[in-house]
């Protein structure tokens, strides 16, 4: 058994973060993209470059690698069968694709009669992460292939957070924060975990983490790039400078902190420590993260288990003060641009069907209910 860990998805996350970290730690690194020409960049260079922004600025060289084109997949299965971990940064869309491959390696290691465990985690921003990758994966797999699954194979769901912006200009030069939160659900996750790798945090409070990454961080950055947008900002760190943007994300950090609070059992202290870190994080100029980065995909980002309207609910039900979440949901509903497609698609669909319609299919709320009268009560408002 190697000493190596396979990744999928070679651009910001994978290669900014949780690649990264795993390089870091001293494991061989083995990246998997569908961008062939990513792919030939990567071969033909043989490092990349990590400036790390915040506290603690650096630059880091990432050297040593291998990277592979996702369509080679029987070449892709053999490392996986040879790996004592498999990541995945492609975002959730992309999971069903990813699981053919992880199958195939899956079979691999059951025909080899492997008895090391192998644990499969799924960085993505989403609730159930790995376990959604584990279902698809199953899926692919019979007989002794799926009994070998069942037995070695684990799908702990985990928890990310990092700012990477995406790599442009240049893609071997990346920019990040240097902050880092990993965590993956401990009672899921196979064998023990390499003591090298200590970036990654097994909790017993997985859910927890997460709504707290969830809600506070994705919540209150969404809502800082949404009125950002509307204010006219190209940047977050503009963004976060301008009073008004500022007085809506502050408002909106201390609902989504009571929320999460309310919810979980956290201690005030924590989740103020909590919002300070992510104002700071965001203040940040050398980051230079696009607020169209960060507004992208409105539709999945108003669904009901999603960073604004799930905590807009929760709310609800604690009888909690949420004016600030609400006119962050309007702003995300009135956001278009046309290099987002599905900025557009709610567009077409709030002048086609109207905002009660939108808000029913979109968010899944009843349109009669309290949350859905106060959001077109601010909506009205403008």
């Amino acid at each position: 058994m190697s000493n190596q860990i396979v990744v999928f998805g070679a651009g910001a996350t994978g290669r900014g973060h949780v690649g990264l970290l795993a390089w870091q730690a001293g494991f061989e690194i083995v990246f998997v993209d569908k961008k062939p020409e990513l792919v030939d960049a990567l071969r033909r260079a043989g490092r990349y470059t990590v400036r790390l922004f915040g506290e603690h600025p650096q630059e880091i060289e990432v050297h040593g690698y291998r990277v592979f084109f996702s369509e080679d997949r029987e070449a892709v299965a053999a490392e996986i069968a040879n790996a004592v971990m498999v990541l995945t940064a492609v975002f959730d869309q992309n999971l069903p694709d990813v699981a053919r491959t992880i199958a195939m390696g899956v079979s691999r290691c059951a025909a080899s009669g492997r008895t090391a465990p192998l644990n499969c985690i799924a960085c993505e921003n989403m609730m159930d992460s790995s376990s959604t990758l584990g279902r698809h994966v199953r899926a692919l797999l019979a007989g002794d292939a799926l009994a070998w699954c069942d037995e070695h194979v684990g799908f702990p769901d985990a928890m990310i957070s990092r700012v990477v912006p995406r790599p442009e200009p240049d893609p071997l030069v990346l920019v990040a924060e240097d902050y880092n939160e990993w965590t993956a659900r401990a009672d899921a996750f196979r064998g023990e975990k390499p003591d090298a790798l200590s970036a990654l945090e097994l909790v017993e409070n997985q859910t927890a983490r997460l709504e707290r990454k969830l809600f506070i961080h994705n919540g209150g950055h969404a809502v800082c790039g949404y009125a950002g947008f509307h204010r006219g900002h190209r940047y977050i760190h503009e963004a976060v400078a301008d009073p008004v943007v500022a007085e809506q994300v502050l408002g909106a950090l201390d609902e989504l902190g009571e929320v999460v609070r309310r919810k979980h059992g956290f201690s005030p202290a924590s989740i103020d420590q909590y919002k300070r870190d992510l104002c700071r994080r965001g203040a940040v100029p050398e980051m230079r993260d696009e607020i169209l980065r960060v507004v992208r995909d409105p539709i999945r980002k108003l669904s009901p288990r999603e960073r604004l309207v799930a905590p807009a609910n929760l709310a609800v039900q604690y009888g909690l003060p949420r004016q600030w979440i609400v006119r962050g949901i309007v702003a995300a509903l009135r956001y278009q641009h046309p290099g987002d497609p599905q900025s557009v698609a709610l567009a077409r669909q709030l002048a086609r069907d109207g905002l009660p319609r939108v808000l029913k299919t979109v968010c899944e709320l009843d349109p009669t209910g309290p949350l859905a009268t106060e959001i077109a009560a601010a909506w009205r408002a403008g």
